[in-house]
């Protein structure tokens, strides 16, 4: 009787590769470590993932829909980049890879960014005017959070994050509520 392949395989690899990423960053991923935490072989998880990049790529993928889902569920527009904060805070690793070498094959121009249009989406809904009209506010406020994040998950004392957060926190509270400054002037 010939063997069927595991379906499930490609996944199983993803989520080993996952858990170790989680535990130690890049210094635990060899395909070797994510094979035998598969319960794999080596050649197997090649012949899924033609390298380390194709995987990093994956998992990178993984890390892109948990952060949507947490943003994207927050009823207000706080709240999204406070549980963003709140994310790379919690996961400084999966941080990391997200916005690491693959985020331009993830993110970059003409990919989708869901939490880019929910935002937009949800600016447009609380302040009217059409949601291409709030994109400078988007931007504005994801550079400054991106950029909190990209800190917060380097420092390890807890009063210079706390700081951090806070001041991040208050001059992103204060553009969403004068949103109107960066917002495109309506041309009937």
């Amino acid at each position: 009787m010939p063997r069927t392949a595991d379906q499930s395989l490609e996944a199983k690899i993803v989520k080993a590769a996952h858990r170790l990423w989680r535990l130690h960053g890049s210094k635990s991923l060899t395909l070797r470590a994510v094979a035998v935490a598969a319960g794999t072989t080596t050649t197997t998880v090649y012949k899924r993932f033609r390298n380390k990049e194709a995987l990093l790529l994956a998992l990178a993928e993984l890390v892109q829909l948990r952060i949507t889902e947490r943003t994207t569920s927050a009823p207000t527009i706080e709240e999204c980049y406070r549980r963003f904060l709140k994310f790379a805070d919690q996961h400084p690793h999966e941080y990391h890879l997200l916005w690491g070498p693959a985020w331009s094959e993830l993110l970059g121009p003409g990919r989708p960014r869901p939490i880019k249009e929910w935002l937009l989406e949800k600016f447009a809904v609380r302040f009217g005017g059409k949601p291409k009209d709030y994109v400078l506010s988007y931007y504005a406020l994801f550079l400054l959070v991106h950029g909190t994040a990209s800190l917060l998950i380097v420092t390890r004392d807890r009063r210079t994050k706390a700081e951090m957060v806070d001041s991040c926190l208050a001059i992103c509270d204060a553009l969403v509520a004068n949103t109107a400054v960066l917002k495109k002037p309506h041309v009937p």
